[in-house]
């Protein structure tokens, strides 16, 4: 029996965690790829990439946060940013708490303590937008290259959970593709056609690495909850049988 679920939408930004020890190595693996940089190849590569935020939206509460790579800011990051939400109402702008931390095993530490939390509630669920292709993997090997234990078997868990049958994670890919039935599109395509705005309208995926290196870290984190906004307004805009998940827990 399908049972509503208590979600939280999430979406990670990544570059390529390249060193000088590395680089080589990494830009002879990108080189197998066409016309594929090592920085391009690095940040889409699941134990390559670093995560320098995360954002997400709990959907019960309302409640959206964020956590942030500080050592990439050039300045005392603000507590909270001001993010486009284009919802039902029009165009107006909502508050994201930001949690500074020191470096990317922080960072993961923060946000698995986040997703414990969260999983400790009746019918809990993770829900994401080609989460189970790329955020999911990233976490799950991030966790393992700085030895986080903090959610990461509940993160693996998610991953490796039957596509058919989702419980723990909802990855609306997935859903709107039925299962990989219909060819995939991108997640913008979806929130415009629903009638939400494109949340990449001042960025796209392929301008993060550029706007880190520029020290436009609280850009990229912008960037990343409106992306989470986008996917909240997806999930709440299709039928309840489609995002109900599996059988319960």
């Amino acid at each position: 029996m399908a049972t509503t679920r208590n979600a939280l939408v999430f979406d990670i930004e990544t570059v390529a965690d390249l060193t000088p020890d590395n680089r080589a190595a990494v830009a002879a693996l990108a080189a197998q790829r066409e016309q594929m940089s090592p920085e391009h190849y690095g940040a889409l590569c699941p134990p390559l990439a670093r995560i320098v935020c995360i954002a997400w939206l709990a959907l019960d509460s309302d409640r959206m946060g964020a956590v942030m790579d500080a050592s990439l800011c050039p300045e005392a990051p603000p507590p909270s940013l001001s993010v486009t939400d284009g919802g039902a109402a029009g165009e107006q702008l909502r508050a994201c708490p930001l949690q500074a931390c020191d470096g990317e095993r922080a960072l993961l530490r923060a946000f698995g303590m986040l997703v414990e939390r969260h999983c400790q509630q009746p019918n809990a669920q993770l829900a994401t937008f080609n989460g189970r292709g790329f955020d999911l993997p990233v976490l799950v090997h991030r966790a393992i290259r700085h030895d986080v234990s903090e959610g990461r078997t509940l993160l693996l868990r998610a991953a490796r959970e039957n596509r058919f049958n989702p419980v723990l994670h909802l990855d609306l890919m997935e859903t709107v593709t039925f299962s990989g039935a219909a060819p995939r599109w991108p997640m913008a395509a979806y929130a415009i056609g629903y009638g939400y705005p494109s949340p990449k309208h001042d960025m796209d995926g392929s301008q993060v690495g550029p706007a880190v290196q520029a020290g436009r870290i609280l850009d990229v984190v912008r960037y990343c909850a409106g992306d989470v906004i986008a996917t909240a307004h997806i999930y709440r805009a299709l039928p309840a049988a489609m995002t109900a998940g599996g059988n319960a827990r």
